[in-house]
């Protein structure tokens, strides 16, 4: 049985900025695009610690609110930060947001609060399972890899690229490895520089929309800056 702020990682999901218990993120980032779709908000936690919140994070915000020195923090264990089903808003215009349209989607209370269990808070919204028809119109249409839009040549001198690097970050670095990796890995960077200049040339002629140049040109520009 899950605890509080012991959540396992099968249970939760990303979100920008941080992670949710899995309903709740999916109600979020439905409601986060909705949000960013219509009044150009795009919401978040105030950090990695303020969305879902391990065990360990909520004894430190404890700790520190016992002492005086920080804001009202649940007793570890009965936080619903460590349900993963709450969330602290960064900014005035987030909360705002959310408040006007959360209820759609499970977050907030109709009327416009955000929350019920920490009403001082201003920034602090929560979660309230159910069905939410503003979820499925909303949801995030899932975006595929880059590395699927790349030419056959082009994900072969990424694959040598990746698997290079790779055996040398195993073994410690460029100079603890053979020198025919980093040969190999200073080709394959040669051929994607010059697949770039290809594909600039290319998209100056009829767009950057085609074959998903734009795609592939930021993917690979990306890998071999690293």
């Amino acid at each position: 049985m899950a605890l509080n702020g012991k959540l396992a990682d099968a249970d939760l999901a990303d979100i920008p900025g941080g992670r949710l218990r899995k309903d709740a993120a999916e109600a979020w980032l439905a409601m986060r695009a909705y949000i960013g779709k219509t009044k150009g908000v795009w919401i978040c936690p105030t950090s990695f610690r303020t969305a879902y919140r391990p065990y360990a994070d909520q004894e430190y915000f404890w700790n520190l609110y016992q002492r005086g020195g920080g804001a009202l923090a649940a007793r570890p264990g009965t936080s619903n930060h460590g349900w993963g089903i709450a969330v602290d808003l960064p900014s005035p215009a987030m909360q705002a947001a959310v408040r006007a349209c959360g209820h759609e989607f499970g977050w907030g209370i109709r009327g416009g609060k955000l929350s019920s269990d920490a009403p001082s808070e201003a920034w602090h919204c929560t979660f309230h399972p159910g069905t939410y028809p503003a979820v499925g119109r909303n949801r995030p249409k899932p975006r595929p890899h880059p590395y699927h839009a790349l030419t056959d040549g082009e994900r072969a001198a990424r694959n040598i690229l990746v698997k290079e690097r790779r055996i040398a970050r195993r073994h410690g670095g460029w100079s603890k490895v053979d020198q025919s990796h980093l040969t190999r890995a200073a080709a394959a960077k040669r051929d994607i520089r010059a697949q770039l200049a290809r594909i600039a040339e290319a998209a100056r002629s009829d767009g950057w929309d085609k074959h998903q140049r734009r795609v592939r040109h930021d993917y690979l520009k990306k890998l071999v800056s690293r």
